[in-house]
């Protein structure tokens, strides 16, 4: 994994060949994503690699702040983004950057094209959104589970039902949350399959059976994992040592310093934008 998604690159995030490998799983909320990536982590695991698994709002630094923001129901489309971003950043600089480093297989639950996907229907800047999340290395393969939206309101009714945020009521004016579920899941899942084209997902019907699903994502993951299968089965295995992140120093971190320069430029953009369009109405 030798290339990024864009041109911005932050210190702490290497342009360089890592001996791990990332593999993502994406698709929207309700379409079974944490069943399959409990089944991935322990068949990988039993083939002898060592695997580290993470997702959206799992960082140290933000995750748990935009929990209690989402709480409140009044984050805006903006903050949304930037905090989100502000989580992946960490995560990626803490987590994914060096248990890739150190030879695991990293699978993520969600990765920016979920961030992009959810921006685009909020109706952010297409350009602002790209720039924002340029930083991100490419995967070395991305898995998308498809799933149609008359299959999708059952499971998600089945499983506690409407989330007010799934369902874009912080965007959308609707008289009831399953007509505003309805109308977001299905503009959701029109930017995923466009995503699904331009970034070339590797694309599995996720309204088949769990082990058919499961079946499906094995064979690609393979495809990916093969060689480190064959190495680990022709050596003494001994999982490598996951590195300890760098301690958080906000002041000081070069890391923090780059992406509040890259933030605050954005949200300049963002702002210009705004005013922009506030005079043309």
């Amino acid at each position: 994994m030798d290339h990024r998604m864009g041109p911005v690159i932050i210190p702490g995030v290497p342009d360089e060949e890592m001996p791990g490998k990332l593999i993502v799983l994406e698709g929207t909320d309700g379409v079974g994503r944490s069943t399959q990536m409990r089944l991935l982590r322990n068949w990988l695991e039993s083939s002898g690699l060592a695997v580290y698994d993470t997702g959206l709002t799992r960082g140290r630094l933000a995750g748990s702040h935009i929990q209690q923001a989402k709480e409140g129901h009044t984050m805006g489309r903006r903050t949304q983004a930037l905090f989100y971003a502000t989580d992946f950043a960490d995560r990626l600089e803490r987590e994914i950057i060096p248990a890739m480093r150190a030879g695991y297989v990293v699978l993520t639950d969600r990765y920016v094209y979920s961030l992009m996907a959810r921006a685009a229907v909020r109706g952010m800047e297409p350009e602002w959104v790209r720039k924002l999340y340029a930083f991100a290395p490419t995967p070395d393969v991305v898995l998308y589970l498809r799933i149609t939206l008359g299959k999708l309101v059952p499971r998600v009714l089945a499983s506690g039902g409407f989330d007010y945020w799934e369902s874009g009521m912080d965007y959308r004016r609707e008289a009831t949350l399953y007509s505003a579920f309805v109308k977001h899941q299905a503009a959701l899942l029109e930017q995923f399959e466009q995503l699904a084209q331009e970034h070339e997902f590797r694309v599995v019907n996720a309204e088949q059976p769990i082990r058919k699903v499961f079946d499906d994502l094995q064979e690609h993951v393979t495809d990916v994992v093969s060689e480190m299968v064959e190495a680990h089965q022709m050596s003494d295995f001994v999982a490598p040592a996951m590195p300890q992140p760098p301690a958080v120093q906000h002041d000081r971190s070069e890391v923090a310093e780059s992406l509040r320069d890259l933030l605050s430029s954005l949200l300049e953009d963002g702002s210009a934008e705004d005013r922009s369009a506030e005079k043309g109405t």
